[in-house]
């Protein structure tokens, strides 16, 4: 009987199990102060209600930061207006260079018919053995050149055009009031990026502890508050060593609690863990320096079991014939 008994079941002081806690750490997603807190210990809230404020930075120090963001704006608004200034003066040298190009090429053109009348009469003279051939090279030398130089200057006029249409083009994008919306929605921005922020709770259940205050700085990631829940669903159980059957998914444990009254009911194993992990010592013993190690498992709670959320229970195996 003994045997049979060792085989099918595991004594109560073998397995020993804690209700469920589930928490919840609201924490901060940047540094700053904690303006508000709404919430006090104990205090049931509801998921998604505000706990608290958050404000990036000091009351002050926000309206200095803004001051100074309003005035690197000023001063980039005073430089975009210098370089307005600046194209503009560019714009105008480029159609006074443009001018003087055009001035250029007519007055090429103009000294060109000369030329071309002058190399004529030059080859007349030269057919009628009147003048030499270097009068006459010298008035092809002179018509080609101003050939040459009126084409030259076509090409840079034209180039000139060119970079005119894109230098005004670049100008009135500049000066696009489309700039202007961007700074303004930057000011925008960085001025929603430190205003106060409510934080929220994420589940419902109660205040377990709190870890700042108001007007206490908070560093991003710290913890603010702890919400646990009210209700469980689970036991996380850890059979003791040596473990001389190991529990699978098809196996049903007895839940006995500790109380006064004592209540029993039947869940089910719904996992087990893969390796041994420290036990609490308070599960096991009054020395809370003992530390013993062991295999952790997930049992579902027996229906119309009321424990509380981090209560101890004893639990015992009922294995499943193999």
């Amino acid at each position: 009987m003994i045997v049979v008994m060792w085989r099918n079941f595991v004594q109560p002081s073998g397995v020993v199990g804690e209700v469920e806690a589930v928490k919840a750490n609201v924490i901060s997603l940047h540094d700053g102060v904690v303006a508000e807190l709404h919430v006090d210990l104990l205090q049931y809230v509801t998921n998604g209600q505000v706990i608290g404020t958050i404000i990036g930075t000091d009351p002050d120090i926000l309206k200095a930061t803004i001051a100074t963001i309003e005035a690197d704006l000023k001063v980039l608004q005073a430089r975009m207006r210098l370089d307005e200034r600046r194209n503009e003066q560019s714009l105008q040298q480029l159609h006074w260079d443009l001018l003087n190009e055009r001035l250029a090429r007519d007055l090429a053109v103009s000294q060109i018919k000369v030329a071309s009348n002058k190399m004529a009469r030059a080859q007349l003279l030269f057919d009628g053995r009147l003048e030499s051939q270097e009068v006459l090279d010298i008035a092809q030398a002179e018509f080609d050149k101003l050939q040459t130089e009126i084409k030259v200057r076509a090409q840079t006029i034209a180039d000139r055009e060119a970079a005119l249409k894109q230098f005004g083009d670049a100008n009135d994008a500049a000066g696009d009031p489309a700039i202007r919306d961007a700074i303004k929605a930057k000011e925008d921005e960085l001025k929603l990026t430190l205003q106060p922020v409510d934080v929220k709770a994420p589940m419902s259940g109660f205040i377990s502890a709190i870890a700042h205050r108001g007007q206490e700085r908070v560093v991003r990631g710290e913890s603010i508050v702890t919400i646990s829940g009210t209700t469980a669903e689970r036991i996380v159980g850890y059979i003791r060593q040596p473990v001389q059957v190991m529990p699978t998914e098809k196996d049903t444990v007895v839940v006995h609690t500790r109380s006064m009254k004592r209540q029993m009911g039947e869940g089910q194993i719904l996992k087990v863990g893969a390796q041994y992990e420290p036990i609490n010592p308070a599960l096991i013993s009054t020395a809370s320096n003992r530390v013993e190690m062991g295999l952790p498992i997930l049992v579902s709670l027996p229906k119309g079991m009321n424990v509380s959320p981090g209560e101890f229970v004893d639990l015992s195996i009922r294995y499943a014939k193999r």
